[in-house]
C-alpha cells in the first residue's frame, strides 16, 4: 500500500498523540455564513461584524518546519475594524472547548497572514479566544502580538489567561502579508511557544486560566467586548485545539494536515497500517 507524502505526517500525528484529541478545527472553507467545527463538538460559529469569504488558503510551500504540499481550500479575511468583529460559537459554554478546566493540558494553533498594522500602538491579533465580555470572566486566547515602542515593532506568540496574565514568546521574525503558524501548549504552569512547528521558547510557572462561565463564549478572529486592538487583521486558516500537549513534530503535522486535502486518518486505517509492522517484527524475532 502507498501513501502520498501528506499522508504520512497525518499518520505520525495520530501514530505519535494517541492519547490526544482534536477537541475542535475550523478549516475556514466556507463561502458564506457560519464557520463549521469539523469535530462537530461546537456549534456552527456565527458572523459578527464584516469578513470576507473565499479568499486564498495556505499555499503550497515550506514554513519553517512545515511542508503543505497538498494545499487546498480557502480562508477568511478580517478587518481592519474598529468594532467587534469576530465569528461567535454557540450561545452557552457547552463545547469541549470552553469545557477545559483551568489547570488543563490543551495546544492551541492556527495559521495568519497578517495584514499591515493600521494603529500606533500596542495591539494583538486574535486567532482564537473564550470567556465573557472583555474577558472579565476568565478563559484564553492565543494570538499574535505586536508591541511598539518608540516607534519600533517587535512580534510575540501571545497565550492570554484573561483577568489573569498575558504570557508571551521571545520575540520571532514576522511580515505582513506573509502566512506563518502559530501554536502554543500548556501544562502544569508551562507554557511552550511555536512559530512554524519551531519551538520558540517556554515560559514558567504560569498561572491557569479561570474557568468558563456559562456566559462564556468561544471566538474565532476577535474577542467578545474588545476593541480594535483585539481584532484579527489579515487572514486565518486552519484553526486547532487538542486536549493535550503536541511536540514540534505533532504540531508541524497537524498545521500541514489542517490546510491540505488530505482528511484526518481513521482507526481503520490506522489498523491496517499496523499489521505490517507487527508482521515485521515477528520475521525480525521481536514480540
Amino acid at each position: 500500500m502507498k501513501l502520498n507524502s501528506l499522508l504520512i505526517p497525518a499518520l505520525l500525528l495520530t501514530a505519535c498523540s494517541s492519547q490526544a484529541a482534536l477537541i475542535a478545527a475550523w478549516n475556514m472553507d466556507e463561502t458564506s455564513g457560519a464557520l463549521t467545527d469539523s469535530t462537530g463538538g461546537s456549534a456552527p460559529a456565527t458572523l459578527t461584524g464584516t469578513a470576507g469569504y473565499g479568499t486564498q488558503g495556505v499555499p503550497n510551500g515550506t514554513y519553517g518546519a512545515i511542508s503543505v504540499i497538498n494545499g487546498v481550500g480557502t480562508s477568511v479575511s478580517f478587518g481592519p475594524s474598529t468594532t467587534d468583529t469576530q465569528f461567535i460559537s454557540g450561545t452557552d459554554n457547552n463545547n469541549p472547548v470552553l469545557n477545559l478546566a483551568p489547570g488543563s493540558s490543551f495546544t492551541a494553533m492556527g495559521w495568519i497572514r497578517p495584514a499591515e498594522p493600521t494603529l500606533t500602538t500596542s495591539f494583538t491579533y486574535r486567532l482564537l479566544a473564550t470567556g465573557t465580555a472583555a474577558g472579565a470572566g476568565g478563559g484564553w486566547g492565543l494570538g499574535l502580538r505586536y508591541t511598539i515602542a518608540s516607534g519600533v515593532t517587535t512580534n510575540f506568540v501571545r497565550l492570554t489567561a484573561y483577568a489573569v496574565a498575558d504570557k508571551d514568546s521571545t520575540a520571532v521574525s514576522i511580515t505582513t502579508g506573509q502566512w506563518y503558524h502559530l501554536a502554543a501548549s500548556y501544562t502544569n504552569g508551562t507554557t511552550l511557544f511555536y512559530l512554524n512547528g519551531e519551538l520558540v521558547s517556554t515560559a514558567t510557572n504560569v498561572a491557569p486560566f479561570n474557568a468558563e462561565t456559562a456566559a462564556g463564549r468561544l471566538l474565532i478572529g476577535g474577542r467578545l467586548g474588545g476593541t480594535d486592538a483585539d481584532q484579527a487583521s489579515g487572514l486565518l486558516d486552519g484553526l486547532r485545539v487538542y486536549d493535550t500537549v503536541l511536540n514540534a513534530g505533532e504540531i508541524a503535522a497537524a498545521a500541514a494536515v489542517s490546510v491540505s486535502a488530505v482528511p484526518e486518518p481513521s482507526a481503520a486505517l490506522l489498523g491496517m497500517l499496523a499489521v505490517p509492522a507487527v508482521l515485521l517484527r515477528r520475521r525480525r524475532g521481536g514480540k
